[in-house]
């Protein structure tokens, strides 16, 4: 269970240059959608707060599985679903309905177990009709260590990526697992595409992410964060 909340504690340029909203770079659609691993439930809660904060009506949601937030949320920011087991919400009939309702629609359409990277299954991501943008998630503390130890579904990624569960992941493998069209760019190919590089709170993470993103295309947005709880 969440019993505080995530926010900024530092968001990164590839320059280094700090910046004080992951909004400032990565600008929402009316419906954006989270996808692959290492913080997509605190990257949609930063992103859901920074736009509530700014008067929009912000509704969070899932197509998968997430665990309720238990904290207050900030004004005018709300998180929606179905109870489901062990005590997660699980989706709504109709996700893109909720949109009705908000002005920004956050859905979480992807799980991770809890790892920094992974590939998706067959049936996966769960993006809804009306995603707009889909933001790609990458936890950058898998960097340098052995893929069946920070992946999701590790077989997928080897396949993916030419590589054996014993090799260690690396910025340029990093790089092709979010841009590949079987990766985390998966059922993005008509929708916008950003990135989110989490993790990045020392300077191996903040190194690998930099590299990380000089092999990405100009025009995809990327940024590095790391989140801070406020125990408050």
């Amino acid at each position: 269970m969440r019993d505080t909340a995530v926010y900024p504690n530092r968001i990164l340029l590839p320059d280094g240059r700090p910046m004080e909203r992951i909004s400032d770079i990565i600008h929402p659609a009316p419906i954006t959608s989270f996808v692959g691993g290492g913080g997509k439930t605190s990257s949609m809660l930063a992103l859901g707060t920074e736009l509530a904060e700014q008067g929009n009506r912000v509704i969070m949601t899932t197509t998968t599985r997430i665990l309720p937030f238990h904290q207050p949320l900030a004004a005018n920011l709300s998180c929606i679903g179905e109870r489901a087991e062990n005590g997660k919400l699980g989706p709504v009939s109709n996700p893109d309905g909720l949109k009705q309702q908000c002005d920004v629609l956050l859905i979480e359409a992807d799980g991770s177990r809890g790892l920094p990277l992974k590939a998706p299954a067959a049936h996966e991501p769960v993006i809804t009709t009306g995603t707009g943008l889909v933001i790609a998630v990458l936890g950058l503390t898998g960097m340098g260590k052995p893929i069946a130890e920070v992946c999701h579904r590790p077989e997928l990624v080897c396949t993916l990526l030419g590589l054996k569960p014993a090799d260690r992941m690396t910025p340029e493998a990093a790089a092709q697992l979010i841009l590949s069209r079987n990766g985390l760019r998966k059922q993005a190919e008509h929708r916008r595409f950003a990135v989110i590089l989490n993790q990045a709170d020392g300077k191996a993470e903040q190194q690998a992410g930099r590299r990380i993103m000089s092999l990405l295309p100009a025009e995809i947005p990327c940024v590095m964060t790391a989140y801070r709880r406020n125990e408050k």
